[in-house]
């Protein structure tokens, strides 16, 4: 599965080299010729957490590390895994678009892990970022489409669905329309290529609680007893 590519392209892929589309040379990164990745919707009371995770062998490490290491000094700080993280991230809006009901939202993927910086070296590697999505309650449908190119360099993608805090899975699977549970799946590297693989969860979702102010409540309560009183002295007075 290595791949070699001219020095150019190192400009226009980020990361994985499947994070951005192959002309999109505004990104800084390298080829990747084999990795392992890791996708996860994890739904809790009415927030999403739509999580992407890549792990990498020493040598595919060191390529970060050097794609990382913007100013040559062979060190890879926090500033510079954060710029790199940032990077990625805007490429994911677009690789692995995310929608609630049909309809595409824009979150902003942020919390990103990059372990370990440092020398740059051969060492196994992990990259993560994660996107928070608000859920509305009731009957929902959450999903996600690869839609990273170059899935080929993937040895293996796991998919996790979750729910807990009172939401639940009603179906879910690497599909547009699931129509039962399923909360581990996994795909290789040739499953639907050159094609975007739709990961939906219809879920269950807790609805809102009952903001309505309790003062409302008591001056309702009141109101009715004060209209009994009323009434039932009329009731008196008429007979």
């Amino acid at each position: 599965m290595s791949r070699r590519l001219p020095s150019a392209c190192l400009l226009s892929l980020c990361l994985c080299s499947t994070v951005w589309p192959a002309g999109a040379s505004a990104h800084v990164g390298h080829v990747i010729a084999r990795a392992e990745r890791y996708l996860k919707l994890d739904v809790s009371g009415r927030s999403a957490r739509v999580v992407v995770s890549l792990t990498l062998g020493p040598e595919e490490g060191r390529r970060v590390l050097e794609a990382a290491d913007t100013n040559g000094d062979g060190e890879v700080g926090a500033a510079e895994s954060d710029a790199y993280l940032a990077q990625w991230a805007e490429g994911l809006r677009t690789e692995l678009p995310i929608f609630v009901d049909e309809a595409e939202l824009h979150p902003s993927w942020g919390d990103g892990y990059f372990d370990p910086i440092g020398a740059v070296r051969d060492t196994a590697l992990t990259v993560e970022m994660v996107a928070i999505v608000p859920l509305e309650g009731g009957e929902q449908t959450v999903s996600f489409e690869d839609r990273m190119v170059r899935r080929e360099v993937f040895d293996r993608t796991d998919v996790a669905f979750r729910a807990r805090d009172g939401a639940s899975l009603i179906a879910s699977g690497a599909e547009e329309a699931p129509t039962e549970p399923t909360e581990d799946l996994f795909y290789l590297g040739d499953f639907r290529a050159g094609e975007p693989i739709p990961l939906t969860a219809r879920l269950s979702i807790p609805e809102p609680p009952d903001e309505t102010p309790y003062w409302l409540y008591a001056l309702g309560a009141l109101l009715a007893v004060s209209f009994a009183i009323v009434l039932f002295g009329r009731l008196r007075s008429a007979r």
